[in-house]
């Protein structure tokens, strides 16, 4: 069977210490055994928008910072490939699979993973899989499937509704980013703005995008402008 080059992985910007929010400590020390190798299997789910895409971003980023083969596929957008697709990820050190639930259905897809993770154990091939449900409540149609995915290490991930989460979450982005956004701005944008992962980091990114880095003490004005801007991506 032919095997097809995928090039399919949107680059988020993402590092494990990104998630330092104190609801985050379970979640990281499973991370922390998966790289030690004592967890193969890794199931993160959570509500959409948690943040469960950076977080598998961030896990492949580190591997590939220490020579391994690592990729992040969102599912979303692979059903509609032939199922051979799937073969090209036989041969990374890591995979991790994002919204396994869009395979429910999807009968040809199921089995090509179900034949990935058994592949998985001759290739010492570690794997992640994300989704909104926990693995017991996917109801997948493939029964084989749904057993190993039952087997996985699972972790919920922390749904944004803890301050110190998302307060956490804003200084360690920033820092590494050698971003400053004056206190007015961080303030609002903890008070009023989205509490998802994905949609606080979104307005980061467009908070920056706009600044530009001004370095300048804000007009009142502009500092309107920026709160506008959060309300925008307010939950």
């Amino acid at each position: 069977m032919r095997q097809l080059k995928l090039d399919i992985e949107p680059h988020l910007d993402a590092q494990i210490s990104d998630f330092a929010g104190p609801s985050w400590g379970s979640t990281i020390d499973s991370v922390r055994q998966f790289h030690a190798g004592l967890i193969r299997q890794l199931f993160i789910y959570g509500d959409a928008g948690s943040g469960k895409s950076h977080l598998l971003s961030a896990i492949c980023d580190s591997y590939s910072d220490v020579g391994k083969r690592a990729i992040r596929v969102p599912l979303l957008g692979l059903l509609d490939a032939p199922v051979e697709a799937i073969q090209a990820l036989e041969h990374y050190d890591v995979v991790a699979l994002d919204d396994i639930e869009a395979t429910h259905g999807v009968m040809a897809w199921q089995r090509a993973i179900f034949h990935l993770i058994n592949q998985s154990y001759e290739s010492q091939t570690q794997l992640v899989f994300s989704s909104r449900l926990a693995p017991m409540s996917l109801r997948l149609q493939f029964p084989d499937l749904q057993s190993r995915l039952n087997q996985s290490v699972s972790i919920r991930v922390p749904d944004g509704s803890s301050y110190e989460d998302r307060y956490a979450l804003l200084v360690a982005v920033t820092q590494r980013r050698s971003w400053q956004f004056q206190a007015p701005i961080i303030d609002y944008l903890l008070q009023y703005g989205p509490k998802q992962t994905n949609s606080l980091l979104a307005t980061l990114d467009r908070i920056e995008q706009v600044l530009q880095g001004e370095k300048t003490k804000l007009s009142n004005l502009r500092l309107k402008q920026i709160f506008a801007l959060i309300d925008q991506y307010s939950d």
